[in-house]
């Protein structure tokens, strides 16, 4: 009785709308090339950031043709603490093995933001 409960609630998850399975899109509503992208780690290190800034640039390079993405460094801060110093340019050649390494090639800082000079820096 157990099993047959848990089998017809996941057959209820799976035919929700509340999980929509990540990745590529149909419909695309903005042009790659009219994109700029930022990506940013920061509340502390925890493994494998590399590999996820890595599979965000190859996915939104290749797959969404978006060619200028930039790594954020250091946190928050990096949007609007001596910008664009902060700014580092990502392709796919940049991140090519970034996986091997530890950590973030981005660093990392704890703390809030300041939303109206992150605003300002773009």
């Amino acid at each position: 009785m157990l099993i047959e409960k848990f089998y017809k609630d996941t057959l209820e998850l799976q035919s929700s709308l509340k999980f929509i399975r990540a990745g590529a899109r149909k419909e695309i509503y903005f042009k790659g090339e009219d994109v700029k992208a930022a990506i940013v780690t920061c509340g502390g290190l925890c493994p494998g950031l590399n590999v996820v800034i890595r599979s965000i640039v190859m996915c939104l390079y290749r797959e969404y043709g978006v060619k200028e993405i930039y790594g954020i460094k250091w946190g928050y801060r990096g949007f609007y603490e001596q910008f664009p110093k902060h700014w580092m340019p990502l392709d796919p050649k940049v991140v090519e093995n970034i996986h091997d390494l530890g950590g973030t090639i981005l660093g990392s800082s704890r703390g809030g933001f300041n939303a109206k000079e992150m605003v300002k820096s773009l």
